[in-house]
């Protein structure tokens, strides 16, 4: 499923950054982590934590709405949804391939969208994702929460490679990933339907050295 900003597809000019906090020592490439975390991570703006099943109430602010999750190709949710969902996001473990780890991205203490990482298949792949509430839209936030998750998929996780997959005419996500340094390696022609019309996909993705030179 593409990222979708406003809020890629399950996300200011500058380089990638690695989190502001001071992070923990970086578990073995083999292992990974998800309560013993410094949490939260913090950027100049927002503070990035794993999601709670009572987030689900800030999470319907934009997951109900079909102007977010046109590109992400999925339904609006509903408050079953939501409330489904976030249960099971904030206990799933992160782990292994198919993993998931859900970030609720805060600003000022509100809760203002979501960052992702999903523990891809290959050897130490992962993909990115980002959503943000419309109302806080066209500030740098989105680029903001994804530069700081790049950065603990990178020097916590010690993921290689990650990659984002971004619907064509979502040229607001496509800011974002360039924003970041990811380049484009593939464009998927007409590889999927949305709203019942065939949609072309973007891939964006950026190394674990290539971050490091940008920092």
């Amino acid at each position: 499923m593409p990222t979708s900003v406003p809020v890629p597809r399950p996300a200011e000019p500058g380089a990638v950054l690695p989190p502001a906090h001071t992070a923990p020592p970086s578990p073995p490439a083999t292992v990974a982590y998800r309560a013993d975390l410094a949490w939260p991570l913090t950027t100049d703006r927002l503070a990035l934590r794993p999601v709670a099943p009572d987030d689900a109430e800030a999470f319907l602010g934009w997951r109900s709405r079909t102007d977010v999750v046109r590109y992400m190709y999925q339904p609006p949710w509903d408050r079953s949804t939501a409330e489904a969902k976030l249960r099971t996001w904030s206990s799933a473990p992160f782990e292994d391939v198919g993993d998931v780890l859900v970030l609720a991205v805060e600003m000022d203490g509100d809760v203002v969208g979501e960052a992702m990482l999903k523990w891809a298949a290959g050897p130490r792949q992962a993909e990115l994702g980002y959503a943000l509430h419309p109302d806080v839209g066209g500030r740098g936030l989105a680029t903001e929460a994804a530069r700081a998750t790049l950065g603990l998929a990178f020097t916590t996780y010690r993921f290689h490679r990650v990659y984002a997959r971004i619907d064509e005419e979502n040229l607001a996500s496509v800011r974002v990933v360039e924003r970041l340094g990811m380049r484009q390696e593939a464009r998927l022609v007409e590889s999927d339907l949305r709203d019942g019309a065939w949609s072309t996909e973007l891939v964006y993705a950026i190394l674990d050295r290539e971050c490091a030179e940008l920092a």
